[in-house]
């Protein structure tokens, strides 16, 4: 018997098994790319699919990249909820560790798409809906800093908005370090510091957190 062929073994596919397949290749094509050629034929190509079957799961091309920019920020999620300590000062910790750890190689692969919808041209049509999934990332981290101040462990005043900004600037600069080859940075001893000293000024002093 011969094997299947790749178009053949994307009929086989259930319908939502060969959307995810479609929204995987694009995100591919446009980590590899650029949005500007992550055209509709080469992403049919690449999944082994008419463009007509894409259409059956898609509206729009617009539409499957934003199905590809959902799948990379599912992944800029799994970073920020990475760590799992109750201390909401040890996770923001652990999830400064977790990014250092895997941009060496990229291992979570959001890092090249990512950066590729950045620099899509405005008239891509995708930097309102890239914004928004940006702030709902930021407002979790927010959300991690205010549990730490009603744990006692954030000094109360804190600019929590303020701090996360400043925690997502040192990810990209850690981001585009990878990018443009300076590892030293990218995975090295500085970012964590960076992210360290960040987190010591927020930290409440022990002697005050009973009271």
């Amino acid at each position: 018997m011969k094997p299947a062929t790749p178009r053949q073994r994307a009929r086989r596919m259930t319908a939502a098994e060969r959307k995810q397949q479609i929204v995987e290749v694009t995100m591919e094509l446009v980590a590899k790319n650029g949005v500007q050629a992550a055209t509709t034929s080469r992403i049919a190509a690449a999944a082994g699919v008419s463009e007509a079957t894409l259409y059956r799961h898609f509206t729009s091309r617009r539409e499957m990249l934003l199905a590809a920019m959902d799948l990379v920020y599912e992944r800029v999620f799994r970073v920020i909820h990475s760590a799992e300590s109750e201390s909401a000062f040890e996770r923001l910790r652990g999830i400064g560790r977790y990014h250092s750890g895997i941009i060496g190689d990229d291992r979570e692969g959001f890092v090249y798409p990512l950066f590729e919808f950045v620099a899509a041209p405005p008239d891509a049509g995708l930097r309102t809906p890239l914004g928004e999934r940006q702030r709902a990332a930021i407002d979790s981290l927010c959300a991690i800093i205010e549990e730490g101040k009603a744990q006692g462990l954030v000094r109360p005043q804190t600019d929590s908005a303020q701090v996360a900004w400043e925690l997502v600037a040192v990810y990209w600069a850690q981001d585009v370090s990878y990018l443009m080859g300076m590892d030293e940075y990218a995975s090295g001893a500085r970012g964590q510091q960076m992210l360290d000293r960040i987190l010591e000024s927020i930290a409440r002093p022990p002697e005050a957190r009973d009271r």
